[in-house]
């Protein structure tokens, strides 16, 4: 089934490899304790706006049917609405959405400026099949989104917590991390169903197989993975090792 099957076992043989350190991890966590603050890296965007402007830029040096266009295009629509929501004053904490925003954009940032020697593990799926003839624009755009959400989107929540100075427990976190998901889940249906009505105009038969395996993939999953990624990440702050460890397992 081509790229998204590739990345769905890969996933899952990086889930087992972990689940060994995520045992051991539990044992040690450091709870609601706040760590010393850590600067952005050089690079990250600064606010949401910043983070717009160089998606579209991006955006215009890819061709319309590249593979991560079709990821791309989808994350951008999430980017404005997350945006908006954040102007509105819809989040408990504004300050923390729109860092974690930027830093979580700017993980596949990083990736689209990366090279094959540097980018993510997590990434490479994608990038390096980017142009795989007979593979469906859903595909693409599924496995963008399971590389962003089950690598990037806990290691985004436990270095935007650094940044400002919170924990996972601190107040509006956990809440606005709920909120900001359902933001993305309503976007995703909203691109599923297109690419829907594409492979079902395109692919006829092939398209089923496809649709069947998208169909077993949940956002509502891939966001609570995350958050139990992000729990164990804090608990191996002081353990640079194992935290090292963990992140090349969950890749």
């Amino acid at each position: 089934m081509g790229i998204f099957s590739d990345v769905v076992t890969a996933v899952r043989q990086g889930l087992d490899r972990a689940s060994a350190v995520v045992t051991r991890a539990t044992a040690a966590l450091n709870g609601g304790r706040a760590l010393d603050a850590l600067d952005p890296p050089p690079g990250q965007p600064a606010s949401i706006a910043e983070v717009i402007e160089e998606m579209h830029r991006l955006a215009g040096g890819m061709p319309p049917r590249d593979g991560v266009a079709q990821f791309h295009r989808m994350y951008l629509h999430v980017t404005e609405r997350v945006g908006a929501a954040v102007a509105g004053r819809t989040f408990q904490d504004g300050p923390f959405m729109e860092r974690l925003d930027c830093v979580f954009a700017g993980l596949y940032l990083d990736a689209c400026r990366a090279d094959d020697k540097t980018r993510s593990k997590a990434w490479q799926p994608l990038f390096e099949l980017r142009g795989q003839p007979g593979t469906a624009s859903l595909q693409y755009a599924v496995a963008g989104m399971n590389a962003h959400i089950n690598f990037d989107l806990g290691l985004a929540v436990v270095r935007t917590c650094r940044q400002l100075g919170r924990t996972l427990d601190s107040p509006g976190v956990r809440a606005d991390f709920l909120a900001i998901n359902a933001i993305l889940a309503a976007e995703v249906q909203a691109v599923r169903e297109s690419y829907l009505t594409e492979a079902a105009r395109d692919l006829d038969r092939a398209a089923a197989p496809v649709l069947n395996v998208v169909g077993a993939w949940s956002i509502e999953a891939a966001r609570d993975a995350a958050w139990l990624s992000a729990t164990v990440q804090w608990a191996l702050l002081h353990r640079q090792a194992a935290y090292d460890d963990y992140l090349d397992a969950r890749a």
